[in-house]
């Protein structure tokens, strides 16, 4: 009898303890659509969804819950073929990577990116192959706090081929040159005015916007928090 005591206290105890594992395992999923994109391609239907799949990616990132960070999962996935659901035109600034910020990994987004995101021919030209032939849904601009190229066109910078480039962000300075908010003031007015030049200088994106297959949106990044807001 004593010895069957002690046999049923051990079998009780393993129990418990597998029983906890399991249920602290459990309990760190993220819920259902979370965990379908750990190791799938997103197929997003609207901008509509792509922008709520980019917000809800952010707040992952926010809150240091990434899922989607299995790599070679998801270069297997990809390697023969592509569908990213958004273009996202973003500044160089090393602070700012828009795979990581919006927690989307490889195969789920074009990204450019150029010192005070701005456009050219050749940006316009990679945004429409991302609309027209790729099937992204979404172009999002985004610019960010404490800009340098915007810090270089308040401060008329001249640099090589840089004084060209800050040139074409000068015509966002809207503030008075001693305002202390003039840099982020003007990097969100250079977004706006960058998304008013793609849509003038391109006639596929212009079509494709107008007949709402596609949306253009704004979107500011502060380095200082990881959160995105978006110009809505």
């Amino acid at each position: 009898m004593k010895n069957l005591t002690i046999k049923a206290i051990v079998i009780a105890a393993l129990c418990l303890t597998f029983s906890c594992g399991r249920q602290t395992k459990d309990s760190g999923k993220s819920g259902k659509n979370d965990k379908a994109g750990i190791s799938e391609q997103l197929i997003l239907k609207t901008s509509d969804d792509v922008i709520k799949e980019l917000k809800n990616g952010n707040k992952r990132f926010v809150e240091n819950r990434l899922i989607n960070t299995d790599y070679k999962k998801q270069i297997e996935l990809t390697k023969t073929g592509q569908k990213p659901h958004a273009v996202i035109l973003s500044c160089m600034d090393s602070r700012v990577p828009p795979e990581i910020i919006f927690d989307q990994g490889i195969g789920n987004i074009f990204v450019i990116r150029v010192a005070g995101n701005i456009e050219d021919v050749n940006v316009l030209g990679s945004m429409e192959y991302a609309v027209e032939h790729a099937g992204s849904k979404l172009i999002v601009v985004m610019g960010h706090n404490h800009c340098g190229a915007v810090t270089g066109a308040v401060e008329d910078i001249k640099l090589g081929n840089l004084t060209q480039l800050v040139g074409q962000i000068k015509p966002a300075i809207k503030s008075d040159i001693k305002d202390p908010d003039i840099i982020d003031q003007t990097a969100k007015s250079n977004v706006l005015m960058t998304i008013g030049d793609i849509l003038n200088r391109s006639e596929i994106i212009h079509e494709l916007v107008h007949d709402k297959k596609v949306a253009i949106i704004g979107a500011f990044y502060d380095i200082e928090t990881g959160i995105v807001t978006f110009m809505e």
